[in-house]
């Protein structure tokens, strides 16, 4: 299937979405060659990713019968290519029919060796040069003055959603408005990426379409990664296209490894993309252990350009998937949390280690799931919420019986008074002014308390306290299950 970035590039300049302004130069440009040779031989596009700069140039080229020669400037043998297409730029058509637009993209990529070979090529140029790049600063200063600059603005959400709906009739699909006012907002000016993502909701499903495009929040820019790694066979293109991806080594590793069979056909071909892949994850590993993150380069140069010389890649429009473990930590969010607040618990009140805590909490679900009485009991000295109590119990119903018997519990505590200090010492807290009036006391009550309190002091007279603990016991498990 075509891309349909590829199907619907525009074929006439007249088609450039929004850019009014900067087409009207390109064709005063233009027309400076056609009447002659303009003051300034060459054109430097500058806007941001996905603005029109490169389908400018085809429509361009279509509109006035130019051939175009492209050529990446960020490509490893930048300096050999150059000076391989120098002949075409100062030299008519054989035969003089058709004239030749030598196309320069990522121009601010440039090697240094490379701009000395542009700014030559230039000065004695007889063909158009058109150069594209998303910040014209970056571009090498001695071509740069050497060029007009025209600047291309950052495209609305309206021109992207016109673009996408133009799409669709033509294609004879429906797709909601929600979905397609979200794929404009999340494409951030960039109509190429918007018209990926629809390509990709389409392909895929429109019920899909939510989980397609929450990844994209996840980060916008490692599509574009892996469309660059899966489309090049470019060593150094393929490393730097994830120099500027706001994302740690190891979860691009999952993304790449997620996608390599969706790529590759031939399976000795995933054979290499995964022996690349597995030594890009013993870097990793060992910068962990050691803390030598320095190896880190060394593992995205295997994940990046080691994958992408791995084979032949399928030809066509690619989707690329989320990685499943992404995914199912996604979902399984609530249930690791549930499972940590428990643990927390378990070791704070039964001071516990973690690995023992895991271990009892797995004791533990096995008297939930059959045991309600004691679970219940369990449920109580731990203070255990209504989500807990369903984790451990694997069941609504049975965790509902469980809550039951909580109820009666707490009760019975509530008559004894012992409720309120369970949870007093369980907290090392004092304990707190009520604001509520408080329950009036017996005198039988009052004089037992100060006997109790005068047995205290003789004790301590005598010694037989340490003076050093001065907090009562705290209360067990075992001792809790005894009420």
């Amino acid at each position: 299937m075509l891309p349909w970035v590829e199907k619907y590039r525009p074929r006439h300049m007249k088609d450039i979405i929004n850019q009014k302004s900067a087409v009207q130069k390109v064709n005063d440009w233009i027309r400076g060659w056609l009447g002659g040779t303009p003051k300034k031989k060459a054109l430097l596009l500058a806007g941001p990713p996905g603005s029109g700069k490169t389908s400018t140039v085809y429509a361009l080229a279509n509109d006035y019968g130019f051939e175009v020669i492209e050529l990446n400037a960020s490509d490893e043998r930048t300096l050999e290519k150059i000076k391989r297409y120098i002949g075409a730029a100062y030299t008519l058509d054989v035969f003089g029919r058709r004239r030749k637009l030598i196309f320069l993209d990522e121009a601010d990529n440039m090697e240094s060796s490379g701009a000395r070979e542009i700014a030559k090529l230039i000065d004695r140029a007889q063909n158009p040069i058109i150069m594209a790049a998303n910040y014209y600063w970056k571009v090498p200063r001695e071509i740069r003055n050497k060029a007009v600059i025209v600047e291309y603005k950052r495209l609305t959400r309206r021109d992207i959603q016109t673009a996408l709906y133009r799409i669709l009739k033509i294609e004879g699909i429906f797709v909601p408005k929600e979905i397609i006012a979200e794929i404009a907002k999340k494409a951030s000016g960039d109509l190429r990426a918007a018209i990926n993502d629809l390509q990709t909701v389409v392909s895929g499903g429109v019920e899909d379409a939510a989980e397609v495009l929450a990844y994209r929040d996840v980060e916008k820019s490692v599509f574009q990664v892996l469309g660059t790694i899966f489309a090049t066979d470019n060593v150094k293109k393929a490393r730097m296209a994830s120099w500027n991806l706001d994302m740690m080594p190891n979860e691009l590793l999952l993304w790449i490894d997620e996608n390599i069979p969706y790529v590759y056909p031939k399976p000795e071909d995933i054979a290499a993309a995964y022996e690349a892949l597995s030594r890009a994850d013993i870097y990793l590993a060992r910068a962990q252990r050691t803390g030598n993150y320095g190896l880190w380069k060394y593992a995205t140069d295997m994940m990046s350009a080691g994958v992408a010389v791995a084979g032949v890649k399928k030809k066509g429009f690619l989707r690329f998937y989320p990685p499943k473990t992404i995914k199912l930590l996604t979902e399984s969010k609530e249930e690791r949390s549930l499972r940590d607040s428990i643990l927390r618990k378990i070791m704070k009140e039964m001071h516990m280690a973690k690995l023992e805590a895991i271990e009892t909490m797995r004791i533990f679900r096995s008297i939930f799931e059959g045991n309600p009485e004691v679970a219940a009991h369990i449920a109580v000295f731990l203070d255990l919420g209504d989500k807990e109590l369903e984790f451990l119990a694997g069941d609504k119903e049975k965790a509902a019986k469980i809550k039951g018997r909580m109820l009666g519990i707490h009760r019975k505590l509530k008559e004894r008074g012992e409720l309120e200090e369970h949870v007093r010492v369980a907290a090392g807290k004092k304990p707190a002014e009520k604001a509520e009036p408080e329950e009036e006391i017996s005198e039988e009550e009052i004089e037992k308390a100060e006997q109790e309190l005068e047995a205290v002091e003789e004790k301590k007279d005598e010694g037989q306290i340490d003076r050093s603990k001065k907090k009562g016991k705290q209360a067990t498990l075992f001792d809790f299950l005894k009420k």
